[in-house]
């Protein structure tokens, strides 16, 4: 007599993620391909290549939420056929999901239960519906007891955060994840949720926070459901040179040797050519290259980063003025036409670029426009701190004389 073929066992979700397993939904692809589709810059070609391709992931994902969106957004009559069919597989696989979960109620324990509403909870992320998944995390939440299932649960809220772009969603799991940590976290989520936290202070225009989380993260980095490593190592340049002074982006970036593997070997594709090109010029101060690959960057990358889009008008007047100041540094006197002819642009652009900056206080400078010259005035570092001291001791007194009173009344 033959045997009958054995089935496949079925691996179990004990809720338990390792960086192999951890739960892509939401895609946060899915969101930059959004992004672009809404951007006026991207050729029309590429979006009807890339809203072909949405669509099929849509329709193979049954996102019938996430569909209404994406009709809404770019003005799509709704295929009400297609519509109807994604939720009637919505409706039918929660139903599924909905009875495993009674039956493990009345008939298995607390951790099948868990598990049901798992499974729930990520496919609401699957299809895109925020609201529903708010809802199934709670609940979720509730039957969880494990430390480290309830952080892995937090951090895929700030996915859903993420994929929205809503900031509140955001900051307030952000804020949870760093509470569950303090009671019990390890290394390996800890680390992840550093590069969570940068992604969102980049977001948010914090480069100095994001600088250095994102520096903390690059040696160990495991977050692959938020960015590939090239993007990692992207961001890192971007929100450094922006954040550092130049000791601090020697040692911290110049000489870190994962930094510069990367950058060395020049990415998929050699999408990280230009960004090594960018960070090599502006520590080099090669100003009038280090334009260039600022402007490259800004008209290839910044602009259709769901991220940096935002900010990449801000960015690119920060890191001008940074440029300004290195090159001002070394002198007392500068002619203007010297310095144009050193950044390659005219003298007008920069007679205009060092106007602004002199104007609000953010450059040090006076221009002697009958001589053409630049005058630098530098700040007397001594005198500053001896300044700040006298503040901060006035402050300290003034704060001893009054818990001296609440103590003697």
């Amino acid at each position: 007599m033959s045997e009958a073929p054995k089935q496949a066992k079925k691996p179990v979700d004990d809720g338990n993620f390792d960086k192999e397993v951890i739960s892509r939904w939401p895609d946060l692809e899915l969101a930059q391909t959004r992004f672009m589709l809404n951007h006026p810059e991207v050729d029309a070609s590429v979006k009807e290549a890339k809203l072909a391709k949405l669509q099929q992931d849509i329709k193979e994902n049954d996102m019938a939420p996430f569909y209404e969106l994406v009709c809404q957004d770019f003005k799509i009559a709704v295929d009400a056929t297609q519509l109807a069919a994604m939720k009637a597989a919505n409706t039918k696989r929660i139903a599924e999901i909905t009875a495993e979960v009674e039956d493990a109620e009345k008939n298995l324990g607390e951790s099948e239960v868990r598990q049901g509403l798992l499974r729930k909870f990520e496919y609401y992320c699957q299809i895109g519906d925020k609201e529903n998944a708010q809802k199934a995390y709670t609940a979720t939440y509730e039957k969880t007891v494990g430390m480290g299932y309830r952080i892995d649960l937090v951090f895929a809220m700030i996915r859903v955060g993420l994929f929205f772009l809503d900031h509140h969603l955001i900051n307030k799991y952000i804020t949870k994840a760093k509470e569950l940590m303090e009671q019990g976290g390890d290394w390996e989520r800890k680390n992840r949720l550093r590069s969570y936290e940068a992604l969102y202070r980049m977001s948010v225009r914090d480069f100095a926070g994001a600088a250095d989380l994102f520096l903390e993260a690059v040696p160990t980095f495991g977050s692959y459901e938020l960015m590939t490593y090239e993007n990692l190592i992207l961001y890192t340049v971007i929100t450094t040179t922006f954040a550092l002074d130049r000791p601090d982006l020697r040692m911290k970036v110049i000489r870190c040797n994962e930094v510069q593997e990367q950058l060395t070997g020049g990415g998929l594709n050699g999408t990280l050519i230009p960004v090594r090109e960018y960070l090599e010029s502006y520590y080099d101060c090669h100003y009038d290259r280090f334009f260039i690959q600022l402007a490259a960057l800004e008209s290839e990358r910044f602009k259709f980063d769901r991220y940096l889009s935002p900010h990449f008008n801000y960015y690119s007047r920060g890191m001008r003025q940074r440029a300004y100041e290195q090159f001002l540094t070394p002198y007392k006197t500068v002619r203007i036409d010297m310095m144009a002819k050193d950044f390659g642009v005219s003298r007008t652009f920069i007679d205009r670029e060092l106007h602004r900056l002199i104007a609000t206080g953010q450059l040090q400078c006076r221009i002697d426009a009958v001589n053409g010259v630049i005058e630098v005035n530098h700040r007397d570092s001594k005198n500053h701190l001896y300044k700040a001291v006298i503040k901060d001791g006035d402050i300290l007194l003034n704060r001893i004389q009054k818990l001296a009173r609440v103590i003697n009344a």
